[in-house]
Parts: structure tokens; C-alpha cells; sequence
């Protein structure tokens, strides 16, 4: 049934863009006329979609799962994948993926990365593609962390697992081929969340910070609710209700919410000052919008050199529509683009 979902909508989302767009567009609405109309048409599809709110956690998580497959490319291929558990000190595992697409180099420049999901959906698999390409195209290795997920695993449990993925890391590049030099985070969503939070605590902590740090649509805000939130809350795939379940499964204590590593919008200058360089790509039609504008604008002021690239026509979670719209295409390599950019200007 799942082939069939993905073969009907290539075909649909294949038709001519004008096509499309007199399919999508009601009334000229002045609100939505800057939408590339490929997601407009995914917007209209989610709406009928089930409320992954109203679900258990593992309905919701096989849901997702399947939502992604469809609008994601072909397997890409890269020749080196491997599954690794990462030791504990409470005797459990931290499952990771690694990705190397050039296995017969060493010294290569490592990333970690962090899916999206609002720490209550998504793992290895949902991002897996996203990370094949990110290998292949970076020149780097890519380690994916399967960190754990709410509400079973509330606040902290996450941000543990990412600090001691990255410790692991730190201490093990080599084996993987990679240097201990040039170790970025790399997270989209919460998963941005979790990236930018580990380059906090290890300022914090004076552990060796990340060299660069890539934020997609980032959710840096579990205090309150931005004014992005209400233009695009509701008809843009990612909705308010579900953003605010998201935030209840992980954050129940809603005094944890003001933590500066659950809501680093909140961080000031001195906490801020000495961050790795940042990239932040940011969706034009996203109720968390506002956060990644203003995260960029609080790290500017620290001092800390920061790519902000608005992609106004694309929606929340645009790194797992490429398969089917373009626009998502061009903003994915445009991430990638800008990690090169960083590694080949830098000594490893």
C-alpha cells in the first residue's frame, strides 16, 4: 500500500507547477502567494491526513514513518553504513548510524547529527536518506544519534544521550576515520534544539565546542508561543496542537520550559559569545520561524558569525520533501554547500 501512496503521489507532484498551482490556490489568498504551489499541495494533502496528536506515541511514530518514505527520494547510495551502541554509564545503549562515503580516506571532518520529531517521533531510519546524501556530499562522516524519545523518556533524557553520543565521539573519531579537530552537530527541528544545546553546555562545561553548527527550521522556544505560531500554525503541515503535545511529552514541567538549553532564545550575550560559527535555514511558512530569526540575531550580537538563509516559499521539515518538490531540493543542497564551504577553508 505504501508503494502505491508513493507512486500515485510522484505522479501528482510531477504535473506541470502551474497545473498544480490552479489546483492549490484559493482566491489568490495574498497570505499564501509566496508558497511554492508543490507545497501548498503537501500542506492540502496534511489536512486530511490523521492528527499524530490524538495518537498513541507508536502510532504516531509508524505514521511519520511512513508519511516521510513517500516524499522522500530513492535510496541514495554511499558504501559505507554501519549501526553502533554506544555505552552507558547506567549500563544501556545509545543506538547511532554512521555514514562514510569515502571509507578509504582518514581525517575526514565528522557530523552529528540530530533528527527532528519534537523529541517524540523520528529515528535512524525517518533521516536516514537525509544523512546518506549529507555524507556523500560533504565529503564527511556522518553519525546519526538514536537518542531517546518522549514522553517515555522525558527531560533530560535526550540531551543526555546527544552529550554523551558527542563524548563519544570526541574520543573515538579516529576509529571512524575522522579527526577529533573537526567534529560539527548538525540537527533539524528539535533536533537543532538538541545540536545548539550541546554546543552551550559544552561552553558551559570548557569541553572542546563544535566547530560549526547547522540548524534547519530550528525549535529553540518551549516557553512561549511566537507570533509565527498563529501566520502559520495551522494549514502548514506542522501545526500548533501538535508543537504543543510535542512540548508537553518532553517538557511536562513547564519550569523546565525557561531553561536556557530547552529555550536557548532566552541565552543572553555571555552565554552566547564563543559559539561556532552557525548556520540556521529557516521556512518561510513555519509556526517556529520567529525562533530561528531571532536565535540568528542573538548570536550576531555575541559575535558569532552566523548564515542565516530564509527559504520563503518552503514549509516546516522541507530536508524530507525533496523527493517530491524541488524548491527542498535547492535548500538541502544549499546546507550542504555551506558545510563544504566551512571544511575547505579550515586546517584538519
Amino acid at each position: 500500500m505504501l508503494g502505491i501512496k508513493k507512486s500515485v503521489a510522484q505522479l501528482v507532484f510531477s504535473l506541470p507547477e502551474h497545473w498544480i498551482s490552479t489546483l492549490v490556490r484559493k482566491n489568490n489568498q495574498p497570505e499564501t502567494s509566496a508558497l511554492d504551489p508543490r507545497c501548498a499541495l503537501a500542506c492540502n494533502i496534511a489536512r486530511f491526513l490523521p492528527k499524530m496528536e490524538q495518537m498513541s506515541p507508536e502510532k504516531a511514530r509508524r505514521h511519520y514513518r511512513d508519511q516521510m518514505r513517500i516524499f522522500d527520494e530513492p535510496e541514495f547510495p554511499i558504501p559505507h553504513i554501519e549501526d553502533k551502541l554506544i555505552p552507558t554509564p547506567s549500563a544501556s545503549f545509545i543506538p547511532i548510524r554512521v555514514y562514510n562515503a569515502n571509507p578509504q580516506k582518514r581525517n575526514l571532518p565528522t557530523i552529528l547529527f540530530f533528527h527532528g520529531g519534537g523529541l517524540t517521533i523520528g529515528n535512524l531510519d525517518t533521516h536516514d536518506n537525509f544523512c546518506r546524501k549529507m555524507s556523500h556530499y560533504t565529503k564527511s562522516i556522518v553519525i546519526a544519534v538514536d537518542y531517546r524519545l518522549a514522553p517515555e523518556h522525558p527531560y533530560p533524557a535526550a540531551h543526555d544521550d546527544v552529550w554523551l553520543a558527542y563524548q563519544y565521539v570526541r574520543n573515538t573519531a579516529y576509529l571512524f576515520g575522522g579527526s577529533p579537530n573537526a567534529i560539527a552537530v548538525c540537527g533539524d527541528s528539535a533536533g537543532a534544539l538538541l545540536a545548539t544545546t550541546l554546543c552551550l553546555r559544552a561552553k558551559k562545561d570548557k569541553v572542546q565546542v563544535p566547530v560549526f553548527q547547522a540548524l534547519l527550521y530550528p525549535m529553540l522556544d518551549t516557553a512561549k508561543e511566537s507570533e509565527t505560531y498563529e501566520l502559520f500554525g495551522e494549514g502548514y503541515v506542522l501545526t500548533k496542537s501538535i508543537m504543543r503535545w510535542f512540548i508537553q511529552n518532553y517538557l511536562p514541567n513547564k519550569k523546565d520550559r525557561l531553561l536556557h538549553n530547552n529555550s536557548p532564545v532566552l541565552a543572553d550575550s555571555k552565554e552566547l559569545k564563543g559559539m561556532p560559527p552557525t548556520y540556521i535555514g529557516i521556512a518561510g511558512y513555519d509556526p517556529l520561524r520567529e525562533e530561528g530569526e531571532t536565535y540568528a540575531k542573538h548570536l550576531q550580537s555575541a559575535g558569532v558569525k552566523v548564515e542565516e538563509r530564509l527559504f520563503p516559499s518552503l514549509v516546516h521539515g522541507y530536508i524530507q520533501l525533496t523527493g517530491l518538490i524541488p524548491k527542498a531540493k535547492e535548500a538541502e543542497l544549499d546546507l550542504f554547500q555551506s558545510f563544504v564551504r566551512f571544511f575547505s577553508g579550515r586546517k584538519i
